[in-house]
């Protein structure tokens, strides 16, 4: 029996950006021969695979991913990915790509447009190979070839309720609570399911009573919810609830919450509320704390997820983060997202301020380096320090790190490390101040000169990755601030230029220029800064 026929569990359940997307409106997805209304959400996969086959099932994920998703990292479109050997996507155009990302956390954490960007690597092949590895995985036995092995289960995801229950489940609540007395549906509407709940004494002033009768109304009401919720009758509504509890994990951000079901956004009949505000007040455990809903406090959460980092013996890579919070039951398909919203993260031990950055600028490796001069992502994901090449490092000089980025990488006061390249050894050291040994083997092999760049960083081995750019020769002022953040391609429009290197210093969301130009001035980028006006 293969993986797919032992849990049953549907296509949505392995594509989180299906259950926050409008699939009804997907087109690809509609009208498939052989397959019934919202079958993503509604067959097992087993069932799926026996119409589409793996590399049907692969060739439409491409296209969702590309025509729908194309911000969404590749392992957040498909999480099993993480848990895929690498060696079973055997493909000619994810090698090439693979080399581009330097490893398999890179490769995942490249959403489809910048996969597309990259160099030499054909987008839509590399996807539909990565994906119908993992449906092969789950694919029947007779699909395989006779001598492969049956690998190890992906972990089983809970599927949620049948389509003809849930879609029932907003008349079954009305039904339990259409005949509240006006005091009791004042009290449903302004404590026990509002927003913000109003205050007591106010709600009590409005209805001329004694605050008493609010605090024994609003008991009640809740008496009679755990009491319903008991009922037999309520059990496919507490099943969403359990699967609402397993899917989200220890946190989801509220805007996820509120659409992981079409009808949480309905208005109930009976109490003139969201849905979602009445199922929020009954997910056991989780509360709701500003834009994230959380198993627990959140500040406690928080505080977890700090000492996590901070407790690794060296600071810890984004993609090493991402894998250390799944402990913490963060799941991956929000992890980046709740690492960006936790308040002074901290990634090192260090406590030096970075002298390449303006004052007042965060410490700790995966926000310092964020901060950091000449430090750029790529869309490999890692952080590339950018160093200028002047006739010192050419005669054999040693390569002043920041210290931001050197806690990126991992080197800490007081260090002294050896790393290898394709030059052979080079070393690294934490004293007065980080710095780089020699680079002129590297620098002689790749004819770099007095002006020319090259983008430094350590891969997940710990191998020193180098690039070069030659100087460039005349240009436009765009095209040269493109090429100082690692960015070769055409230019395009000052817009996409200025979207480019938001992104290429740690600017998630998109941004207005006088955002960007800030960010640059808080690290320090100067040249930057005078290029872009």
């Amino acid at each position: 029996m293969s993986d797919g026929e032992r849990m049953n569990f549907c296509l949505s359940d392995l594509v989180p950006p299906l259950r926050w997307s409008d699939a009804a409106r997907i087109t690809a997805l509609a009208d498939r021969p052989g397959l019934p209304d919202a079958w993503w959400r509604a067959l097992p996969l087993h069932r799926v695979l026996a119409v589409l086959d793996a590399e049907a099932l692969g060739d439409l994920l491409t296209e969702l991913a590309l025509d729908h998703w194309p911000a969404a990292a590749v392992g957040d479109v498909l999480p099993a990915l993480h848990v895929l050997d690498p060696d079973e996507a055997d493909d000619p155009q994810v090698a090439i790509a693979l080399d581009r990302a330097g490893s398999w956390h890179g490769l995942l954490a490249l959403s489809g447009r910048e996969l597309a960007d990259q160099p030499f690597v054909k987008a839509r092949p590399v996807l539909t190979a990565l994906f119908t590895a993992v449906f092969l995985r789950m694919s029947p036995e007779e699909a395989r070839p006779a001598s492969e092995p049956v690998p190890e289960p992906i972990p089983e995801p809970v599927e949620d309720p049948p389509d003809e229950q849930v879609s029932e489940l907003p008349e079954l609540i009305d039904a339990a609570f259409g005949d509240l007395d006006d005091q009791t549906w004042m009290v449903a509407q302004n404590r026990v399911f509002a927003d913000e709940p109003s205050d007591s004494e106010q709600l009590a002033r409005l209805l001329a009573v004694h605050p008493a009768v609010i605090h024994d109304l609003e008991a009640a009401l809740r008496d009679r919810l755990s009491h319903w919720l008991a009922l037999p009758e309520a059990k496919p509504y507490t099943e969403h609830l359990t699967w609402l509890t397993d899917t989200f994990g220890a946190a989801v951000p509220k805007d996820r919450f509120v659409a992981a079901a079409e009808w949480h956004g309905r208005e109930l009949r009976s109490l003139e509320v969201p849905a979602w505000r009445f199922v929020l007040a009954t997910l056991p455990g989780h509360r709701l704390s500003g834009d994230w809903l959380v198993a627990g406090d959140i500040e406690d959460l928080r505080e977890r997820t700090r000492s996590l980092i901070a407790s690794a013996e060296r600071p810890p890579t984004v993609p090493q983060a991402l894998e250390m919070i799944a402990s913490l039951g963060i799941r991956p398909d929000v992890a980046r997202q709740w690492l960006e919203s936790v308040p002074q993260l901290r990634a090192q031990k260090a406590s030096q301020i970075d002298p390449d950055r303006q004052p007042g600028g965060q410490q700790g490796g995966l926000k310092d380096v964020a901060l950091t001069r000449r430090c750029f992502r790529q869309p490999d994901g890692r952080w590339w320090l950018r160093v200028d090449v002047s006739g010192d490092h050419l005669d054999g000089g040693e390569v002043p790190l920041p210290s931001g980025f050197a806690a990126y990488v991992g080197l800490a006061p007081g260090e002294d490390r050896t790393v290898r390249s394709a030059a052979g050894e080079v070393g690294l050291s934490w004293h007065a101040r980080p710095i780089l040994g020699s680079l002129s083997r590297i620098l002689s092999e790749v004819s770099a000169e007095e002006g020319s760049h090259i983008f430094l960083t350590l891969s997940e081995e710990g191998m020193l990755r180098v690039r070069h750019l030659p100087a460039a020769n005349g240009g436009d002022e765009t095209s040269r601030a493109l090429r100082l953040v690692g960015y070769t391609a055409p230019s395009g429009t000052p817009e996409q230029a200025a979207r480019v290197i938001a992104a290429r210093v740690g600017l998630t969301a998109p941004v207005e220029r006088p955002e960007l130009l800030a960010r640059l001035r808080e690290r320090g980028d100067r040249d930057l800064l005078t290029l872009l006006g």
